[in-house]
């Protein structure tokens, strides 16, 4: 519609362009008719036709100056003085004079400024023309003809309006359809290059689609990389310095100091998680969960960090309700809009408020986030989702809360819809597809709170790692809970002394993923094959999909995230001997 719309205005310029042409090529052109006419009727005294080519001449230059008229108006106008002339000329000079040039030419031009309906009006004017004067004729009251006695006839007329007739519809028909389908064709042009646009259009998209894919598989690429080697030299920092924290008089300084050692350390390695998220896809562990119980620990822990003035509220209307997730999921969702939310107001302060509803359908849940802080402008809103995109101060955000939040509710299947404006706050809807809850009894045991068992009896761990600082640190751990450690630098010679000393007691396998010349995986693989009832702690801080699967048909084999603390590492240890 918009094509057509665009080109009827554009042919309605060619038009107004095509009459103001006319116009001025009539008064500079009318010359060539004006001055023999104007002497022919000085001449014969005929100055009724020298006043009506006057008077023409002089109003088809008033129409040419008046650009201010209306189209249609002037065009109206123009073509009634000139059918006027044409017929003045005909009743003057009969069939034989310059009338039926003059009335031949108002059809096409009629057709030029108004189109298949202007052809038509102008042929019907000549055909009651025609037999107008053919009715004059009839009733023998034909004007005397100013060159001198001319006997007109039905016959005579009868051939000159044949001919009148005829060459007034093929000119003007003809002068119609070329318009008609030059309408067409620009029309055809106009749909044509909005479909270029669009698909060009398209393409940017896609373009930057890709380059957004890209960017996020080179982040991968980069993460992955970086994430052991950074991973490795956290790793000793956080228990060496948990070992330290235990050593410590109670409430000293040296304590205080340890803790924010630990704490920079913990930062660093949920920093590490957050980027690695845009390299993995991890959705083999989720399950039903419910929302509340996630979103309620959420708000206590923002209630205990935020600002007063900040405050926290929370609207459940469907406590119950569970989706496909894992608790972790929804916490660093939840962590994420809300923290984000506080930042926006402050330091003014405000109201950050979680509300869950089930909508009529039922089957879905809306979780709503919303803020009355500064709110986000329009100019940049479709750009909030991008890693690292962020309006804040360097040093106060990383650019990713937003990104992993977008990238974990579209890989729970879930969709996430913003809404601001400037100074009014910010409100993100969370749609997600309900499932049941869990059957009850199926509860596992959090094995993060169970006491390490510390039997007096030796406990004989085998630790590869080709780390030397990571070994040092889980050993100095291990024997201090008096356990037995076993150390290899490397998968190969660990793989060695269990082929060739069976008579070594190992209780488990603790073991590195990443290290030169196999991996963790392969080698708990070879190691299953030597001794199939010994037990496999795997550690590592990237581990994909494919290589979780390979882990699960192992059996009997624990994943560790690196870095871990003492308490996870003692946990670990301590359900695995519980098996």
């Amino acid at each position: 519609m918009s094509a057509v719309f665009n080109i009827s205005r554009s042919m309605l310029g060619i038009r107004q362009r095509i009459l103001q042409t006319t116009l001025w090529a009539t008064v500079a052109l009318v010359s060539i008719a004006y001055i023999p006419s104007a002497t022919l009727a000085v001449q014969l005294e005929i100055w009724s036709l020298l006043i009506v080519d006057t008077v023409g001449w002089g109003a088809i230059l008033g129409l040419a100056l008046a650009k201010r008229m209306p189209y249609q108006l002037r065009a109206i106008l123009f073509l009634g003085l000139w059918a006027a002339v044409g017929i003045f000329i005909l009743g003057l000079l009969g069939p034989v004079g310059a009338g039926t040039e003059w009335l031949l030419t108002v059809p096409p031009l009629a057709a030029l400024l108004f189109g298949y309906r202007g052809a038509l009006a102008g042929i019907l004017f000549i055909v009651l023309l025609v037999l107008g004067y053919l009715a004059t004729l009839a009733l023998a009251q034909v004007p005397d003809p100013a060159y001198g006695a001319l006997e007109y006839t039905l016959a005579s007329w009868t051939g000159v309006s044949g001919t009148l007739l005829f060459l007034c519809a093929l000119i003007s028909l003809t002068t119609a359809r070329l318009l008609d389908n030059l309408e067409a064709t620009m029309i055809e042009l106009e749909s044509s290059r909005q479909r270029i646009a669009e698909s060009l259009r398209e393409r940017e998209q896609l373009q930057d689609q890709l380059l957004h894919a890209q960017k996020l598989s080179a982040l991968g690429t980069m993460a992955s990389g970086i994430a052991h080697d950074f991973n490795n030299l956290l790793q000793p920092i956080l228990m060496a310095s948990e070992e330290a924290r235990e050593l410590a008089s109670p409430d000293s300084a040296q304590q205080q100091h340890i803790n924010s050692a630990i704490t920079s350390a913990q930062r660093a390695a949920d920093l590490i998680k957050r980027i690695l998220s845009f390299s993995q896809h991890h959705d083999a562990s989720v399950g039903s969960t419910a929302i509340a119980p996630a979103l309620h620990e959420i708000a206590a822990l923002l209630r205990s960090t935020m600002p007063a003035n900040i405050s926290i509220r929370e609207t459940i209307n469907a406590s119950d309700v569970c989706i496909l997730a894992t608790p972790d999921m929804l916490h660093q969702i939840f962590m994420n809009l809300g923290t984000n939310g506080c930042l926006a107001m402050k330091p003014q302060g405000g109201t950050l408020e979680f509300r869950l509803d089930l909508l009529d359908a039922s089957d879905q849940v809306l979780l709503t986030v919303s803020d009355t802080g500064t709110g986000i402008p329009p100019t940049i809103q479709h750009r909030i989702f991008e890693p690292f995109f962020t309006t804040r101060e360097t040093g106060d955000g990383t650019g990713l809360g937003l990104a992993i939040v977008h990238k974990l509710v579209t890989q729970l299947g879930g969709s996430i819809r913003v809404s601001s404006r400037p100074g009014e706050g910010a409100e993100f809807a969370l749609k997600f597809r309900t499932v049941p809850p869990p059957p009850p009894g199926l509860a596992s045991e959090d094995s993060s709170t169970a006491t390490p068992t510390t039997s007096a009896s030796l406990y004989r761990i085998m630790v590869v790692d080709d780390e030397e600082l990571v070994r040092a640190t889980v050993r100095m751990t291990l024997q201090r809970e008096g356990m037995q450690v076993i150390e290899h630098a490397s998968p190969t010679t660990a793989l060695q002394q269990l082929e060739h000393d069976p008579d070594v007691v190992i209780d488990l396998l603790m073991t590195d993923q990443a290290m030169p010349g196999m991996t963790g995986i392969q080698l708990a693989t070879r190691v299953r094959i030597l001794r199939p009832a010994l037990p496999i702690l795997l550690v590592s801080g990237n581990l994909t999909d494919a290589e979780r699967r390979q882990l699960t048909a192992l059996e009997n084999c624990v994943t560790l995230d690196k870095p871990f603390s003492r308490k996870l590492l003692l946990a670990a240890i301590d359900a695995i001997r519980r098996i």
